[in-house]
């Protein structure tokens, strides 16, 4: 209701809606630019890799002997490895907390 009255005041006076100011500081706050419009230098090596990235579902091919070789190592062998590695520390060890078949002194 106020901001009829208020347009039918402005019209009866003669101004028009662009030099009606709204209420508020008076100076407006700089406009922010985006990302893409500033002097920021893209770095090549980088934007590649973003390219590579978001295409990765694209170009990965189970199939392939190489990509099978590289799952069947990263996902058996190296886990593999580890467990043994692990297993003969403990084993060798003179802990009796850890390896009870010892007979080392000290107890848990």
């Amino acid at each position: 209701m106020f901001a009829l009255r208020a347009s039918r005041a402005l019209l009866a006076t003669g101004a028009t809606a662009a030099r009606a100011r709204p209420a508020g500081p008076a100076t407006a706050a700089p406009r922010r630019r985006m990302g893409g419009l500033t002097d920021v230098k893209k770095n090549a090596h980088i934007e590649e890799w973003n390219g590579r990235r978001e295409i990765t579902e694209k170009t990965f091919d189970v199939g392939k002997p190489k990509t099978i070789g590289i799952l069947l190592a990263s996902l058996i062998a190296f886990p593999a490895l580890v467990h043994h590695l692990v297993k003969s520390e403990l084993d060798n060890s003179k802990n009796n907390c850890i390896n009870p078949k010892t007979r080392a002194q000290g107890t848990c």
